[in-house]
């Protein structure tokens, strides 16, 4: 019988614009996590500091004294609680630059492990951030993980670069809700993310905001490409799910890495 080697709450919830109510329903979360028997809770894109575009028009204005201590109550919670978290946010960039699209990690002692900003940002958010430039691991529990955000979904190199980097484990932070009707990404995303873990052998946990007309529920993906769990669509929730401590299955994924890896711009044939 294998036993997890790093168990993982995917969770959701509705963001606001109001940094000190995200932090409040983020720690209700940890809760839930820590008696899920989770060593890390995933949070959405944006939900700490909120979405520009969905719950606020421009950070002119914002209050970064309130994002600040909203910061520090969920750096207290991952204490308290003996989590990791890994969670979206706005942040103050140099001068005047717009802010950044962060993910950022958090210990369980409360410290902050690792910061990745989003390098794929779209023509609107453009508008709102200052792009990222680097790719980011962090290691959680013996398992290398990689973190990319939203849009990021739609560009295959950046998940190759991170299974060439030897990452197990992606970590998608999402703000896809607010929509008018039917959508395209409900259909086409999931499926996408599928692709991606089973051509880079990644585990992939997704996280989205659970606003109103939620394009697709948060979920976690096998690095087989089959899907795991998932939460309720439209409500606020986690799913837990666990990366096994399985030598034999570990050592057919790498094999199928590399070999992809190796033939990664040619066809390979026969014996060759």
């Amino acid at each position: 019988m294998t036993v997890p080697r790093l168990t993982v709450a995917t969770a959701q919830f509705a963001v606001t614009a109001e940094p000190r109510r995200n932090a409040e329903a983020m720690v209700a979360l940890l809760r839930r996590a820590k008696e899920g028997g989770a060593d890390v809770a995933h949070f959405p894109e944006g939900a700490l500091s909120g979405y520009p575009g969905a719950q606020f028009d421009t950070w002119r204005g914002y209050d970064w004294a309130a994002l600040e201590a909203a910061q520090e109550k969920v750096a207290a919670a991952c204490r308290v609680f003996g989590l990791w978290a890994v969670y979206g946010s706005g942040r103050r960039w140099e001068g005047d630059s717009p802010p950044r699209n962060s993910v950022i990690v958090i210990d369980s002692d409360g410290a902050q492990r690792a910061c990745y900003d989003k390098r794929c940002c779209s023509r609107r958010e453009l508008d709102h951030f200052t792009p990222g430039d680097n790719a980011v691991t962090v290691d959680i529990g013996g398992v290398r993980c990689g973190i990319l955000i939203c849009l990021e979904w739609s560009f295959p190199q950046l998940w190759q670069a991170y299974a060439a980097n030897g990452v197990d484990l992606v970590f998608l932070s999402a703000y896809g809700a607010g929509l008018q009707g039917p959508h395209l990404h409900t259909d086409v995303v999931p499926p996408t993310l599928q692709g991606h873990a089973f051509t880079n052998s990644l585990f992939i946990s997704v996280s989205n905001a659970s606003n109103s007309q939620q394009a697709f529920a948060s979920h976690w993906v096998k690095r087989s490409g089959r899907r795991g769990g998932a939460c309720r669509r439209h409500r606020a929730g986690l799913v837990v799910s666990s990366i096994a401590d399985d030598g034999e299955r570990d050592a057919f994924y790498r094999k199928v890495r590399k070999f992809r890896a190796a033939r990664l711009g040619r066809l390979s044939g026969g014996q060759s």
